[in-house]
């Protein structure tokens, strides 16, 4: 595919007239024009503009082998890296949820078997606060999903 389909995929997909796409790029409506007709092609600022303005890299529409931001080989590898890195912040997530939920158990046994008012004050605080974060953490575990 190239530059010039791209631009009318990605002008159509804003639901944008050729009117409207150079309004936005301070143009001509002919230029928008001739280059969906492919009978000239924007400068290197356009270029720029046109993929800040659709959110697309420079590279989607300047090559024709590229039929989305995905086919690019250094997005490839940024989105692999990017999920992997979420997992692993998500099995954190889960592992902290756990461990705060057993020492909230752990705090709740204290405060049963407290003597004084200073322990069982303490207790109590320190069970609210490992609860808190437990809900907290199993909240942002299971949002994320």
């Amino acid at each position: 595919m190239n530059i010039a389909e791209k631009i009318i995929i990605l002008r159509k997909a804003k639901g944008w007239s050729q009117e409207d796409l150079a309004e936005n790029l301070y143009v001509s409506r002919q230029a928008i024009s001739r280059w969906e007709n492919g009978t000239a092609l924007p400068d290197a600022q356009n270029v720029l503009q046109i993929s800040k303005l659709f959110r697309v890299t420079t590279d989607y529409l300047l090559n024709d082998d590229y039929e989305s931001d995905s086919d690019i080989p250094a997005i490839q590898t940024a989105t692999k890296e990017t999920a992997d890195s979420f997992s692993k912040k998500k099995q954190h997530h889960l592992i902290a949820a756990i461990c705060f939920t057993i020492a909230s158990f752990c705090w709740l046994m204290s405060v049963l078997l407290c003597v004084d008012d200073t322990q069982l004050g303490f207790s109590c605080f320190s069970l609210a606060f490992c609860a808190g974060n437990a809900v907290a953490q199993f909240i942002w575990f299971f949002k994320r999903r």
